[in-house]
């Protein structure tokens, strides 16, 4: 059905490094699949029903496609997201019914890839370890099996086992851009920024043109390497990154963007962007934080920045989380600040007048 096509990037990354290990130098390929025209058409056309929000027409396509190939474990993953999708929000006694189903069809003639299929509607992480081991007892060069095994390793928060499975996916499977997905995620949550930052690089390249992938995954990508990107402190090429790329519903790619643009001197490119993150989600109190703060660098004791401190206050009345609590302990010593700089400023101008 596909075939790997050209190599996208070499990624030199640089291995995991403790206190008892050394660093080493490891060569890491990802490369593109090479999609059939026809299949890519089709793919796409499911992709543009569920953006649509035609749920039941990517579930025909998908469904279509899966009786086709009926080996592709990606094939078959999709129509299963599209199957769950379809389900609704609010229906978790249908969305139980179906997990058990996928379990019940693959411990009644077990296939590594329904095995897989059981393990990724898994609601616990240890049932899906278990289900994704016995995908791999059937078939220990499945790519998908051992992605699975690292993704719900990295659930129950064991990085080092979720890390070494997922390497094992990819070094079976070099196109499999999930897996690719997790280990660039694993190696920024260990430090090794420059190596995440190059894989998130090449997942971008690879996916650009996948109608497998969800659009939602590319933007969640571009704001991850975005974040890395700032820690970095390359701050141009975030703003590169992150003023081509669709924002995001949230509004985290705007606010990545904004701490960006400050740090190159953009306070007003910086205000825009944070608003438009503010209008996606008006409480998220990061985005408020983010506003307040360029207020008063923009102008120290404009009416504005008041404002948007006394709305920080105002909207942590009933907080109970440290975080909302230390913001708002932030916001009252910002206020606190400028009305004790407005006095000594009122001060002095009556004391030249006399």
């Amino acid at each position: 059905m596909r075939s790997a096509a050209a190599l996208v990037l070499l990624v030199f990354a640089t291995g995991a490094c403790t206190s008892t290990e050394e660093s080493a130098a490891v060569a890491l390929e990802l490369r593109a699949a090479e999609l059939d025209p026809a299949l890519a058409e089709i793919l796409a056309s499911a992709r543009a029903c569920l953006e649509a929000g035609d749920v039941s027409g990517a579930e025909t396509r998908y469904a279509s496609l899966a009786a086709t190939y009926p080996e592709d474990a990606w094939l078959a993953i999709l129509l299963q997201e599209a199957r769950f999708v379809a389900l609704g929000v609010d229906r978790e006694e249908l969305a139980v019914n179906l997990r058990r189903s996928y379990r019940a069809v693959a411990d009644g003639e077990p296939t590594a890839l329904r095995l897989v299929l059981a393990a990724r509607a898994e609601g616990d992480a240890y049932a899906a370890l278990y289900l994704a081991q016995r995908a791999l007892a059937i078939d220990a060069e499945f790519a998908w099996g051992h992605y699975a095994e690292a993704s719900a390793h990295a659930q129950l928060g064991r990085t080092a086992e979720a890390r070494a499975a997922a390497e094992r996916a990819v070094g079976v499977d070099a196109s499999l851009l999930p897996a690719w997905r997790l280990l660039a995620w694993l190696r920024s949550q260990a430090g090794e920024r420059d190596a995440a930052i190059l894989i998130w690089q090449a997942w971008l390249a690879a996916a650009e043109a996948d109608p497998r992938v969800a659009p939602e995954a590319r933007v969640t990508a571009r704001c991850d390497l975005g974040v890395l990107l700032m820690r970095s402190k390359r701050y141009e090429e975030t703003l590169a990154l992150l003023g081509s790329a669709p924002s995001d519903a949230t509004g985290r790619s705007s606010s990545v963007f904004a701490a960006a643009a400050v740090e190159v001197g953009d306070v007003e490119g910086a205000l825009v962007a944070v608003r438009r993150a503010r209008e996606r989600d008006p409480e998220h109190l990061l985005y408020m934080v983010q506003e307040a703060l360029l207020l008063e660098r923009q102008s120290a004791h404009s009416a504005e920045a008041h404002e948007a401190w006394e709305l920080i206050i105002e909207s942590t009345q009933e907080a109970t989380d440290l975080g909302a609590l230390l913001q708002r302990t932030r916001a009252e010593a910002h206020l606190s600040r400028m009305a004790h700089e407005d006095s000594a400023r009122r001060s002095g101008a009556a004391g030249g007048d006399g």
